[in-house]
């Protein structure tokens, strides 16, 4: 015995020592003397293999660890945690003599640990235990539970008393007293000053009339006189153990008293693969209490069968013994369990009956002998006398996708559908359900689309305007299709275009006696700038074509002065006529300008003529402020829908030739491509100079005319040491400005600096000979050096490869002097 002491204690130390991270109290865990604030929770699976290492080691089993740990302050919930999480570990063996607690839990008393139906320990079973076919697995397929006792209910009165509860006793009115007191083993609760009373075996209702007898004859005569009244409650409840057989984690559990049979089978996870769902047998005291019947909850919300458990109540969980499915057209098709006494009807009635679509006449039932299966044609009237054997199919079909009695009616009828085929239906019969002919029917012929006997279409024609008047009125079959015809759908579908200067330009239905007129009214009327002259162009029908006739249509020319009221409004429109409205010659909007910038009076100008310039605008909005820079004057230029286009084209074009197309450079050109305006610089001295030269660029709508504010500096960027700007000084000359930027830089292309004035015009750097001419610089001008390209270095690969090439080059010409 003190040996099993010693090993347990090194084991308490090792379990302390694995479980003291993440606790707030470590250093009392440490000496192992209060583990109350263990969480199991908070192992490793390498942790709990070196506990069952050690406890292997030291020669004890888990149970006999189980009491000490348990004094030590551990709470049996945790305990149970860590017990199922040790054995969980281990391979199963068999155990003589007894059953083994394979998933054994405890029971949460109402105050603070938790009990076998804590959600924590099934977070790991996200795997369902029970085939989701069988009727009932929903009930033990969901992660955590939903069976769980209220713990949190009012003291039922029919509750008995049993070691380990505890009462709250209270006395109030003249005489008071308030305790809690513990049932002991024996079941004895000791009240002080009263003595020991046993209440064990006692309701909770015949417990508190005992007490109130038993302390109204001591201490407290109150109570006798009404002075004084009596409550008792429960205040914890005891746990008690449940065995369970024939489940998915069958085993003993530690439960609350309050547990029911449908608490318990959810904490074992329900019956196993074979379990049966309808002769659970509650066996109490070496004796079946109760068989339980779960399709009487399923199929009912009947809990006759939810019982409460006592301690040491076995939950047996016996094999099926008759199984069979359903598949197909069931409203609750899967696998149900059959007692000896009921039919297949009543299976159906487990499947809350067939769906909508079902075939009800029969049902495939697919049965089982010794050596083979079979097949077998239940008809309906059987339903209530087949009793059903294990291991049936049965398989209800869909009913077939047809009509045995239709007929169908479309066309020029009012009420196009189908309808029903009575005996002796006829054509005039079913025309009449059809509330009859529309005005545009075609009365001449008919046609019937028939289904013959071997699944081939024929037509059959006939009258309209006979069958009418009942001759010759074929009589309907099945799946017939009445068709009458429309004249307007035998018609073509004629149209008129009118165009030019009117309202609503385009096509129009044509009707019969259309005039002018009335299509030009139908397009809204004329614009304003429509013109008299009309012009009709009409189709050319004739039947052949000479070789020398090239014309494409006739053209009728009318004037209308706006009054439609004139004759020559009534001409007659035909079909496929073509009008066309001219405009009236010279005919357009004032358009405008914009003026901007550095002007006396900026803003919009409508323009005065066709051909009106730069400089009349200038002249007609005042002329310069005395800031103005003429020199940098331009104009932005909007493109034109057609201009965009030609734009987008180029672009495309020069895309396609671009080697690097995601170069900065390259998208840089096509951006400008692209933009929606064009910056024209002006020479506005010499347009001041010579008004309506050919360098006055004569405006048009929507042109904007910027004037700029006089800047006397000069930026210089590129590849200059310091981009930067500075003063501009007349006599300083391009090289003056590079030295003011500190210089070119390492990779400068010296000879293709450039200039860009203040309108947007550029200059280069010419060269004659060894000579270079640089532009002039003006205020307001941007210098640009721009830098060389990047030159790649040769790579190993390349220089071995060119130096092969070379060597080979002189054996040949070595080779060739030879000779």
């Amino acid at each position: 015995m003190k040996r099993n002491i010693k090993c347990f204690f090194r084991f308490l130390m090792t379990l302390v020592v694995l479980l003291s991270v993440g606790v707030v109290q470590a250093q009392d865990l440490l000496k192992g003397k209060d583990l109350s604030q263990i969480r199991v929770d908070q192992m490793s699976d390498a942790d709990i293999v070196r506990l069952k290492t050690q406890l292997s080691s030291s020669g004890m089993t888990i149970d006999q660890a189980e009491q000490m740990a348990l004094s030590k302050g551990m709470s049996p919930a945790e305990f149970a945690k860590l017990k199922a999480r040790i054995s969980g570990t281990s391979n199963a063996s068999p155990v003589t003599g007894r059953l083994k607690a394979q998933n054994l839990v405890s029971a949460e008393k109402v105050n603070n640990s938790s009990d076998s139906l804590s959600t924590e320990k099934y977070h790991e079973h996200a795997k369902p235990l029970i085939d989701s076919l069988i009727f009932g697995s929903e009930l033990y397929t969901s992660i955590a539970p939903s069976f769980e006792p209220n713990l949190r209910l009012a003291t039922p009165l029919n509750y008995v008393l049993g070691p380990d509860d505890q009462i709250l006793v209270s006395v109030y009115g003249v005489q008071e007293y308030s305790g809690d007191l513990l049932v002991s083993t024996e079941g004895f609760v000791s009240i002080p000053n009263v003595g020991q009373v046993k209440v064990a075996g006692l309701t909770i209702e015949v417990a508190t009339q005992k007490l109130k007898t038993i302390m109204g004859n001591s201490v407290y005569p109150y109570l006798k006189s009404g002075g004084s009244r009596l409550s008792v409650t429960l205040s914890k409840i005891r746990s008690i153990k449940v065995i369970i057989i024939g489940a998915n984690r069958p085993g003993i559990f530690t439960l609350s008293s309050l547990s029911t049979v449908f608490n318990a089978l959810f904490v074992s996870g329900g019956p196993n693969a074979f379990g049966s769902f309808r002769e659970i047998e509650l066996v109490r005291n070496n004796r079946v209490e109760r068989k339980i019947d779960l399709y009487r909850f399923l199929l009912h919300g009947d809990q006759s069968d939810n019982v409460g458990l006592k301690d040491n109540d076995v939950i047996r969980i016996p094999p099926y013994k008759t199984r069979i499915q359903l598949q197909g057209q069931f409203k609750r098709p899967g696998i149900f369990e059959v007692l000896p006494s009921e039919k297949f009807s009543d299976i159906v009635a487990f499947a809350s009956g067939f769906t909508d679509s079902a075939y009800e006449a029969s049902v495939k039932v697919f049965q089982r002998n010794e050596t083979e299966r079979q097949v077998h044609d239940l008809q309906s009237i059987a339903y209530n006398d087949y009793i059903p054997h294990t291991g049936d199919v049965f398989v209800a079909s869909k009913i077939l996708n047809r009509f045995q009695n239709r007929v169908k009616i479309s066309g020029a009828v009012f009420r196009p559908d189908a309808y029903e085929l009575t005996p002796g239906l006829n054509v005039a019969d079913l025309i009449k359900k059809a509330d009859g002919l529309k005005e545009d029917a075609y009365t001449g012929r008919g046609q019937i689309l028939r289904l013959e006997d071997d699944l081939t279409r024929s037509i059959v024609s006939f009258d309209v305007r006979k069958v009418l008047n009942g001759e010759n009125n074929p009589i309907l079959k099945r799946e017939d299709e009445v068709l009458i015809s429309s004249l307007q759908d035998l018609r073509d579908s004629f149209k008129v275009t009118i165009q030019g200067e009117i309202r609503i330009p385009g096509q129009y239905d044509y009707v019969n006696q259309l005039t002018l007129k009335d299509l030009i009214l139908q397009a809204g009327g004329f614009t304003d700038a429509a013109y008299k002259n009309i012009e009709i162009a009409r189709l050319i029908r004739r039947d052949s074509v000479a070789p020398t006739d090239n014309r494409a249509s006739v053209v009728i020319n009318t004037e209308i002065n706006g009054d439609l009221s004139s004759v020559s409004a009534n001409i007659p429109i035909q079909p496929f006529d073509v009008v066309t409205i001219r405009r009236k010659a010279g005919y357009t909007l004032p358009e405008s300008v914009i003026v901007s910038g550095q002007i006396q009076y900026p803003g919009p100008y409508a323009l005065i003529s066709r051909i009106e310039r730069v400089s009349d605008v200038l002249r007609r909005a005042g002329g310069y402020t005395p800031d103005a820079n003429p020199a940098g004057a331009y104009v932005k230029r909007y493109k034109t829908d057609i201009e965009r286009q030609q734009s987008e084209e180029t672009a495309r074009k020069l895309q396609k030739n671009i080697k690097d197309k995601d170069s900065l450079k390259a998208q840089q050109v096509l951006q400008d491509i692209r933009r929606d305006y064009d910056q024209i610089p002006l020479d506005m001295a010499s347009i001041m100079k010579n008004p309506g030269s050919v360098e006055d660029l004569v405006l048009r709508s929507k042109d904007e005319l910027y004037i700029p504010k006089f800047d006397g500096q000069v930026k210089i960027t590129g590849a200059v040491l310091m981009a930067t700007q500075v003063p501009f000084k007349k006599k300083s000359t391009v090289r003056d400005y590079i030295s003011d930027a500190g210089g070119y830089a390492a990779d400068a292309w010296r000879k293709r600096t450039y200039i860009v004035y203040a309108n947007g015009k550029a200059a280069t750097t010419n060269h004659f000979l060894f000579v270079k001419f640089y532009p002039k610089v003006l205020p307001g001008s941007e210098l640009i050096v721009p830098k060389k390209a990047e030159k790649k270095s040769l790579t190993t690969g390349e220089i071995i490869g060119i130096s092969s090439a070379l060597a080979s080059l002189a054996g040949v010409v070595i080779a060739v002097l030879r000779l």
